[in-house]
């Protein structure tokens, strides 16, 4: 402090206001350092235009070093008095948001003083909590928004996007959309957001909960089948590559389904009647909880009793297993055409099975390849 003093001293100060501040500056006691720190701030809160440019260098220069020795209390009062005054100077504020975050938080979370620069500075330079302090003001801007983005913290992002006052660019939101296929706390706060786009609404539908695929059916102009219609185009053209290839994007489209909430057996059902079989493997066998390929050897077991089994296990109704049964024949090859003794033979099978015991059918498949066994034992 000495050093400061002595540069104060070499400056010709003419308000005597100021002159009896550095004079009080001598003063070595806490409680000195207090009332020195409070008679500043309260000096540039009434005469900061008045005040010469070295003078409030100088004082702005003094209140950072005392805020070493200050009780934190004296400072948060200083800037919860400034935080919402338009009029507040602006090296003091500028300060005061570089401080302590019980310091620094009201004049980050309001202060309409702060410049774009500076929340940019803070946002790189400080800590977590002052970043939270940035993304909850009124007024934030794109470039102010990006800055949060990239801290790469969760929390930091989840806020911004909260606020629903924050302007963010659409490559900014574009890009957090496609974050959020792997960070689900981005998909609700994001989907609420005014000024989403409707193409990214579409696009973070295929892998959102299926909450926030309720709230995106809602609340923007899209069309469920549509949807549905453009993922298998979209999978069919990614399959081209070959049947490897084309296993591959089947599997990794249902488990985003099911990952996101959102696989049903109406998407599956529809996959089949569109030629999809792949994506009606890997959904079927999803929903029962079973590898593929064990998946695959009921789907088309002779007979269709495998079928029926599994198909009563997960609550299917009656004609929903006969029609996959009819598709499922015609997709390997087979004459699809079902007798009228092939429909009552598969009917008076399902009907003669509870859920129940099905269910049970199933768990000894999710444990035991043998699956055949437990269809002969629900036969007899």
């Amino acid at each position: 402090m000495s050093g400061i003093l002595a540069k104060a001293m070499q400056q010709p100060v003419k308000d005597s206001e100021v002159r009896e501040l550095f004079k009080l500056a001598h003063e070595k006691s806490k409680e000195g350092r207090e009332t020195l720190y409070d008679a500043i701030g309260d000096l540039f809160e009434r005469r900061a235009d008045e005040l010469q440019s070295h003078e409030r260098d100088l004082m702005i220069e003094i209140l950072q070093r005392l805020s070493l020795d200050v009780e934190m209390a004296v400072r948060v009062n200083l800037a919860n008095r400034l935080s919402e005054n338009g009029d507040a100077p602006y090296d003091l504020i500028r300060m005061l948001a570089n401080d302590d975050v019980q310091v620094a938080y009201r004049i980050l979370s309001t202060s309409p003083v702060l410049r774009d620069a500076d929340l940019v500075e803070v946002v790189r330079h400080r800590t977590m909590q002052h970043q939270l302090a940035v993304a909850i003001r009124k007024d934030v801007s794109e470039e102010v928004s990006a800055a949060l983005v990239e801290t790469g913290t969760d929390d930091v992002i989840v806020t911004l996007l909260n606020n629903q006052d924050a302007r963010i660019s659409a490559d900014v939101l574009e890009y957090l959309a496609d974050e959020s296929k792997r960070i689900d706390a981005f998909q609700k706060p994001l989907v609420r957001r005014p000024d989403l786009p409707t193409e990214l609404a579409e696009r973070m539908y295929y892998w959102v909960s299926a909450a926030v695929r309720n709230y995106i059916v809602e609340n923007y102009d899209v069309d469920i089948d549509d949807l549905d219609d453009q993922m298998s185009a979209t999978v069919s053209d990614v399959m081209q590559g070959g049947e490897e290839d084309s296993g591959v994007a089947a599997e990794r489209l249902v488990d985003r389904l099911h990952d996101g909430g959102g696989l049903s057996i109406d998407f599956a059902l529809k996959s089949l009647n569109q030629g999809q079989v792949s994506i009606f493997e890997f959904s079927f066998s999803r929903m029962l909880g079973i590898r593929p390929v064990l998946a695959r050897r009921i789907i088309y077991e002779q007979g269709g009793e495998a079928l029926g089994i599994a198909s009563r296990a997960v609550g299917l109704e009656r004609s929903v297993f006969l029609q996959i049964y009819q598709l499922t024949r015609k997709a390997r090859g087979s004459d699809n055409r079902l007798s009228k003794d092939e429909v009552v033979r598969l009917t008076k099978f399902y009907e003669s099975i509870t859920r129940e015991s099905a269910f049970l059918v199933l768990r000894k498949w999710q444990r035991d390849r043998r699956y055949l066994n437990a269809v002969r034992e629900i036969r007899n």
